[in-house]
């Protein structure tokens, strides 16, 4: 024990008397929410909207879209699909240009096991620029770096010119292309053609699911019909763990044709239709989910039990499959389902206004980050509140246990438009959100405006990673003398 005489003696009394009134606390603690590390703004004169990411063998990223000439709002016959090759760091390696006339939204990019790229998406059917094949399915091959290799394109009858010598519209609708075990692809879209072109089945009512099975070279070897008697719209295919494949879209269908279960609110609205197919084509079980109003389906992605999770916009309430209420206006609606297309939980997200959401990725921890745009002010689900000065959207992220229940939320975003497409995890943990904004420097945007709206892409870290996100805070506390 440290006596007074003893301090006096030493001259140590002032500094014992220092350290009682003063303490130093240092406490740590690690952050929850993801961090921002960087992002990059890509855009050419007018404008160009981000759809699809792609990570790339070298750590980088691939980014596809479709860039305008012209003002969008002036000229929708202008558009073509723009690559945009960044390095892990966001800087920009190279671009490049697939031209065609006609308005196209690219859907897909594949990496390929000889170092190039599969590009997929909706153009015009007729032959034009870089697009030397008939149909409106289009399916680009690329090398490395970005020379076009060969296109094909696919389509059902052939549609009559117009009285100037252009197509009408088209009977084809791109949805999503996969890799098959065989070195080949699986291509998934929608068709309201009869028997004709790359067809061979007849259409069930309007518009069905269609999936043609591709060679290596894109050669269609086989293809299969899917429908009900109304709309069935194809978002997006997935390989099954038994080998087989699962089509997710969307249906307003009655329980007739290929479609077992009746439309969950009986009139025009469309819901979620699931199919199970085997792997030459054979169905083996559907199932359709959705409330008494508007669903829409927007991904679809395979999860670590061997089930599969859902993602899209609602606005129905409590009612058929969703179990909860909406929250005002459009909702994010994520369903969770087992290996044969039983619902395990559904989950609803949003806000006061619009909410529309863009994709999700599982995270380390078994949950799954969810990313979207919203409009909404601090109500609902949404506790961060809007950085746009505008009325307008803001990127906002939303992190889901593995049973669906929420654990945070947060947004980013610019000035102006913010507009989220698609979300990844990245191979150092972390995500990469892309999307379209209009905005220039100001809130998480720290490069200035290219021209109408451009590429925007984020880089997040990852906080629940140890020691990635460690702040580190020192308190002075008085104490009593």
């Amino acid at each position: 024990m440290i006596t007074s005489s003893i301090l006096q003696s030493k001259g140590l009394w002032v500094i014992y008397y220092r350290i009682l009134w003063l303490i130093l606390v240092v406490s740590v603690h690690i952050e929850a929410q993801p961090v921002r590390q960087w992002d990059k703004t890509f855009g050419r004169s007018q404008n160009d909207f981000l759809s699809v990411t792609l990570p790339t063998a070298d750590g980088g990223y691939l980014l596809g879209g479709v860039s305008f000439e012209t003002p969008y709002f002036d000229d929708h016959e202008s558009g073509n699909f723009w690559l945009v090759k960044v390095g892990k760091d966001g800087n920009k390696q190279w671009d490049k240009l697939l031209n065609t006339q006609g308005q196209k939204n690219l859907k897909t990019l594949l990496a390929t096991t000889d170092g190039g790229y599969l590009v997929g998406g909706d153009a015009l059917p007729f032959i034009n620029g870089d697009k030397n094949a008939f149909g409106a399915m289009w399916l680009i091959k690329i090398d490395a770096s970005g020379n076009k290799l060969w296109d094909k394109a696919y389509e059902g009858i052939k549609l009559p010119p117009g009285p100037f010598g252009y197509m009408y519209g088209t009977y084809s609708i791109y949805g999503s292309m996969i890799a098959t075990a065989d070195g080949g692809y699986l291509l998934g879209g929608s068709c309201a053609s009869g028997v004709g072109g790359d067809k061979t089945q007849p259409s069930k009512g309007s518009y069905d699911y269609w999936i043609l099975k591709l060679d290596a070279n894109g050669n269609k070897q086989w293809d299969k019909v899917f429908g009900g008697n109304k709309d069935d719209l194809l978002v997006s295919v997935l390989a099954s763990a038994d080998g087989g494949y699962v089509l997710g879209g969307n249906s307003n269908s009655d329980a007739v044709g290929d479609k077992t279960d009746p439309s969950r609110d009986g009139s025009s609205y469309f819901d979620y239709w699931v199919i199970k197919i085997d792997v030459n084509g054979i169905k083996q079980w559907d199932k359709t989910y959705g409330g008494k109003s508007y669903e829409n389906l927007l991904a679809f992605i395979t999860t670590p039990d061997g089930g599969y999770l859902l993602g899209g916009d609602s606005t129905s309430g409590v009612s058929g499959d969703k179990t909860q209420s909406n929250r005002g206006g459009f909702d994010y609606w994520v369903v969770k389902l087992d290996a044969n297309g039983i619902k395990q939980w559904d989950k609803t997200l949003g806000g006061n206004y619009y909410d529309t959401f863009g994709g999700f990725t599982p995270t380390p921890d078994g949950g799954y980050l969810i990313g979207g745009s919203s409009v909404s002010d601090i109500s609902g689900d949404v506790t961060a509140p809007r950085i746009t000065y505008a009325d307008s959207f803001d990127y906002w992220i939303v992190k889901l246990s593995s049973t669906g229940t929420k654990l945070w939320d947060k947004k980013y975003g610019g000035a102006t438009y913010n507009h989220l497409a698609t979300l990844m995890t990245t191979s150092d943990g972390g995500y990469l959100v892309g999307g379209t904004s209009s905005s220039g420097v100001y809130g998480d945007k720290s490069q200035p405006s290219q021209g109408g709206t451009d590429y925007w892409l984020l880089k997040l870290k990852d906080c629940q990673l140890p020691t990635n996100c460690i702040i580190i805070t020192i308190k002075k506390i008085k104490t009593a003398r």
